[in-house]
């Protein structure tokens, strides 16, 4: 069972830092301290199912995490190593839980059927007893339904992470993706130079920045680019020497501006209506699609 919460009392919870309980587990935000493992494990989660689609496409039918579990199956199949998306998921999954993370004990946790080792029925979580962390108070059982529905996307909400929309054309996003990086300017990340610069520009000490959440952090660093490129912007077109043509690009201190896809990209629907007579695109596509399977 999961806490009834209204949505202002859940967007308080998560904006306090505060877990939040569902299936009997108390769900809690990602601290800095755990910055680094939580960038390898991120994008795990934010996996697009139609991008993996390519690869195979009976996993568009399956729920995430049963997608991800047969993926890594086939692939130790097929070249004998793993992928490591689903180890990554199940550690963002523990890292959420605030519990220790053993990858013996947690994957000596995931069951599949017995005719059919591709088909992941559950996994099961060990809570700790709070008096006797030696003993187990209790075991929770997560199935890839309840992860789809409601692990997967609270995690991603109270740590700031964006879940694709999978009604979105991935080709599509691809290219916008290309040409974005290929225009952008290229940076030497490092994470000690990003939290010393947000710390800075906060005023705080860099220790004090590991018990800020994860959620918390990007807000922050999000806010600090939003309003330097405000002034930069802004500066610069009150000069008069320079003219946007679709307007000043970050028009506000506060928010963000709206993003939209580029003008030379539009989606099939856009084109479909846009161009009457290509006949069904989607029905062509899926045409295809078939054929080559």
């Amino acid at each position: 069972m999961s806490e009834k919460l209204t949505q202002r009392e859940r967007k308080a919870r998560i904006r306090k830092g505060l877990p939040i309980e569902a299936l009997g587990l108390q769900f809690y935000p990602v601290l800095m301290a755990d910055y680094e493992e939580f960038l390898e494990c991120k994008n795990a989660l934010a996996i697009r199912l139609t991008s993996l689609a390519k690869m195979n496409i009976e996993y568009l039918s399956m729920p995430f995490l049963s997608a991800l579990w047969a993926m890594e199956l086939d692939s130790v199949r097929a070249t004998g190593k793993a992928i490591g998306f689903f180890e990554r998921v199940i550690r963002l999954l523990y890292l959420s839980l605030r519990l220790g993370y053993d990858s013996q004990k947690a994957f000596g946790r995931i069951y599949c059927e017995r005719e059919n080792p591709r088909q992941l029925t559950h996994i099961e979580v060990e809570i700790p007893d709070e008096n006797d962390e030696t003993k187990i108070a209790q075991v929770v059982k997560i199935t890839p339904l309840d992860f789809t529905t409601i692990v997967r996307p609270l995690i991603a909400e109270i740590n700031g992470i964006e879940l694709p929309d999978e009604s979105e054309n991935p080709d599509i996003l691809q290219t916008e993706q290309a040409m974005n990086e290929e225009s952008a300017s290229k940076v030497k990340f490092s994470l000690e130079t990003l939290i010393a610069s947000v710390a800075n520009a906060c005023n705080v000490r860099e220790y004090e920045i590991d018990e800020w959440t994860v959620a918390e952090f990007e807000r922050r660093r999000q806010a600090i680019d939003r309003k330097l490129n405000y002034q930069i912007y802004s500066q610069a077109e009150m000069s008069g020497m320079v003219k946007f043509n679709n307007g000043n690009p970050c028009p506000s201190w506060c928010y963000d501006r709206a993003e939209t896809l580029t003008s030379a990209l539009i989606t099939v629907d856009e084109m479909q209506g846009k161009y009457k007579g290509v006949g069904d695109v989607k029905a062509t596509v899926a045409q295809g699609s078939q054929t080559q399977e």
